[in-house]
């Protein structure tokens, strides 16, 4: 009998793109647009209009019939200005805007279209509004820690549609808020529940099909992003005149599918076969077989299930007591596993063995400052596109329509060339890109033609940093050995919400300095293009299953671009 189950084998038989993958991996897909919608959100609710502070009627009297009077205010955003001259003694003092802020577009903006205005979120509350994006990437750090872990005890499915739907009520909670502190803690829910439903979403759509094309399931996945944070402009154009709250209610609606969502898709194949629950795993390759019209001894043939499954069925027929035994009658080892797994299971890592080997906690270190470096520009350009010279809600729109190229890109090259040189050519281009649109703006003085070519260099650096993201988020996982996967990608996603917390400061820095943001994304762009030389490329080669086989693998291929070679490692597989 073959020590495991080949659950590739499995898929391929049953057809790559069979009419049940398609199905369950459309239903995953759409989840994406929930996660965007609300992480994106901010832009519109959060905008930031003109203001000064409120001016007030005046009423003043003379001192006396014989003494000459004047008193003015001047109103700027975060002062008033008072004069005064009374017989010639002049005096001049600042106060704060004691009446409140006058908000205003091109014509008066009523208070309530935007949390900035409805709350006074300017002057020296202005940080609170990037504080509640800061809140979403920290609850995102919180999620991802404690909802993989919880995929992995207690399955896929119920992690993910838990946590969209607690993401459908938490939106809508949010839309009802009555005062900043409870919006703040309503994002940070928003942010660990979305952080659950994409991660489950993306095992769950790659464990569904073989390791062959997972990196065009990536592809798709981005397009689906791309689509649902480009939906969001014409939603917050409809909202634009009207409380930001009926904003917030309709994103919130289209997550309300949620709720019956437990009736569309099944468990992952994988973690079913890797916990021993042949029987629900079988009770889905039956329901697969039938709609993809295959014969189900035909489709499991050679892959091990069935002896697996009887192994299963003989070890649940025997009399035991204790834990131990309760395990062995559902085909699981004392720790957890099958029991044939157990036998052939590869030692567990921890962080203090990643640290231990010098080449593969360089190479974690330069994939953190990637992945710092791609959320920090990513969300940066996204949340400063409404400060960029022309209209807002078609800069929103433009800055996502152009994923689409990337994800166009990525399709072409990412087989092909491979994953280090998409990612090294990807952070060349938005370099590039982000420093020439600085040196434009910096230099434009007023220039519309120059801003506007300033804003075309910007939209080019968010759809190479598109193309980036994407890539090294199927990159990375494939640089570790099986039992350091998780942990590795984890601390990289760690890293990356230290970019996401500092991504919303980026609006106040490019009012401070209109060239601040661009030359610090630019430069870290440069940095990581040159660095991910000493990464391995992993494009047509195996994944590694101990820390010796990723230390020799290091050593052999660091610094090195394959570029279209097609070499694989030797080694033997687990397929769980």
């Amino acid at each position: 009998m073959s020590e495991h189950v080949d659950v590739d084998k499995i898929w391929i038989s049953l057809g790559k793109w069979g009419y049940y993958q398609k199905r369950q991996l459309i239903v995953l897909l759409v989840a994406i647009w929930s996660c965007g919608f609300h992480m994106l959100s901010i832009v519109f609710i959060a905008y930031r209009p003109s203001f000064e502070c409120k001016a007030v009627k005046l009423n003043v009297s003379a001192i006396n019939g014989t003494e000459e009077t004047y008193y003015s205010r001047s109103y700027g955003k975060c002062s008033v200005t008072h004069m005064s001259n009374i017989s010639g003694d002049v005096s001049v003092k600042n106060t704060d805007c004691a009446d409140g802020w006058y908000y205003y577009e091109d014509e008066a903006f009523d208070e309530d279209r935007s949390i900035i205005s409805e709350w006074d979120l300017v002057c020296s509350r202005k940080e609170l509004a990037e504080l509640s994006q800061t809140l979403v990437m920290i609850g995102q750090g919180i999620g991802a820690f404690v909802f993989t872990s919880l995929a992995d005890k207690y399955g896929r499915k119920p992690v993910h549609i838990l946590c969209h739907a607690a993401l459908f009520i938490f939106a809508l909670c949010t839309a009802f808020v009555p005062n900043y502190p409870s919006f703040a803690a309503m994002r940070t829910l928003l942010g660990a529940v979305q952080q659950g439903t994409g991660l489950a979403q993306a095992i769950l759509s790659l464990e569904m099909f073989p390791k062959e094309i997972r990196g065009y399931v990536e592809v798709l996945g981005l397009l689906f992003w791309t689509t649902g944070i480009a939906i969001v402009t014409p939603i917050a154009y409809i909202f634009r005149n009207i409380s930001w709250r009926y904003f917030q209610i309709c994103l919130a609606c289209l997550s309300s599918w949620s709720l019956i969502e437990w009736w569309l898709i099944d468990e992952s194949l994988r973690w079913l076969i890797a916990n021993g629950k042949y029987e629900e795993a079988k009770r889905i390759l039956l329901k697969a077989c039938k709609m993809n019209k295959k014969d189900f001894k035909d489709v499991v043939a050679g892959s091990g299930f069935l002896e697996h499954e009887m192994k299963s069925v003989k070890q649940h027929n025997k009399e035991h007591g204790g834990m131990n035994k309760k395990l062995l009658s559902n085909g699981l080892s004392p720790n957890g596993m099958p029991q044939e797994d157990a036998k052939s299971s590869i030692k567990a890592y921890t962080v203090i063995d990643l640290v231990k080997s010098k080449r593969l906690f360089i190479s974690s270190m330069i994939l953190w400052f990637a992945w710092m470096t791609n959320s920090l520009t990513y969300y940066g350009i996204m949340l400063i596109s409404s400060s960029l010279a022309g209209n807002r809600f078609l800069n929103f729109f433009l800055g996502s329509v152009v994923e689409y190229p990337a994800a166009f890109m990525e399709y072409v090259m990412i087989n092909r060339y491979g994953r280090k040189p998409t990612v090294i050519i990807f952070h060349v281009i938005c370099g590039v890109a982000l420093i020439t649109a600085t040196i434009i703006n910096t230099c434009a003085d007023g220039n519309s033609s120059m801003v506007l070519t300033a804003t075309v260099f910007t939209l080019i650096g968010k759809f190479a940093i598109t193309g980036s993201f994407s890539t090294i988020f199927l990159y990375t996982p494939e640089l570790y050995p099986t039992n350091m996967r998780n942990t590795g990608i984890g601390m990289s996603s760690a890293a990356a919400r230290i970019g996401g917390m500092l991504a919303p400061f980026s609006r106040n820095l490019a009012e401070s300095l209109v060239w601040g943001p661009g030359l610090v994304f630019g430069v870290m762009c440069a940095i990581v293009s040159v660095s991910m030389l000493w990464i391995p490329e992993t494009n047509q080669y195996e994944l590694p299953q101990t820390l010796e086989e990723c230390e020799t693998w290091y050593k052999e291929n660091r610094l090195q671009l394959p570029c279209g070679r097609s070499r694989r490692r030797t080694e033997q597989t687990i397929e769980y």
